[in-house]
């Protein structure tokens, strides 16, 4: 079988449009995906401060944010009536949070944010240290 020049150069850019394409939609896929990019991994905050937790990537909703430390649940830190799309909370660490576990500082602290009515959609933030 004999292909003309055309269609093999119809062929050929058919081909390196859909790898183009794959690859962008990649892309965009990862940039889009729901990140807490606030507290920063290795990052120290302070009892009695007050900090912005930021995420961007999140579908619309209702979240509730958490706080884990050392791998404990350790209480919800808003009132479950945050709009994911606001892309950020203010928390006051409360004086006595760390102590309350028993510890002076703890650097496995993670938040944790996920909507309200469906609590198996959630994302981590990375390790980060709070002391008293």
């Amino acid at each position: 079988m004999k292909l003309n020049k055309c269609a093999i150069l119809i062929t050929i850019a058919a081909v390196l449009l859909t790898i183009q394409t794959t690859y962008a939609e990649g892309q965009y896929a990862r940039k889009s995906a729901p990140k807490i990019i606030s507290p920063k991994k290795g990052i120290a905050w302070y009892e009695g401060k007050t900090y912005a937790i930021r995420w961007k990537g999140f579908n619309e909703g209702i979240v509730c944010i958490a706080v884990l430390i050392g791998g404990h649940y350790a209480g919800i830190i808003n009132s479950c009536n945050n709009c994911v799309l606001e892309g950020k909370f203010q928390w006051k660490i409360p004086k006595g949070f760390v102590m309350g576990f028993g510890e002076s500082k703890d650097n496995r602290v993670r938040i944790v944010i996920y909507y309200k009515d469906n609590e198996s959609n959630y994302k981590f933030s990375d390790y980060f240290t709070i002391s008293k």
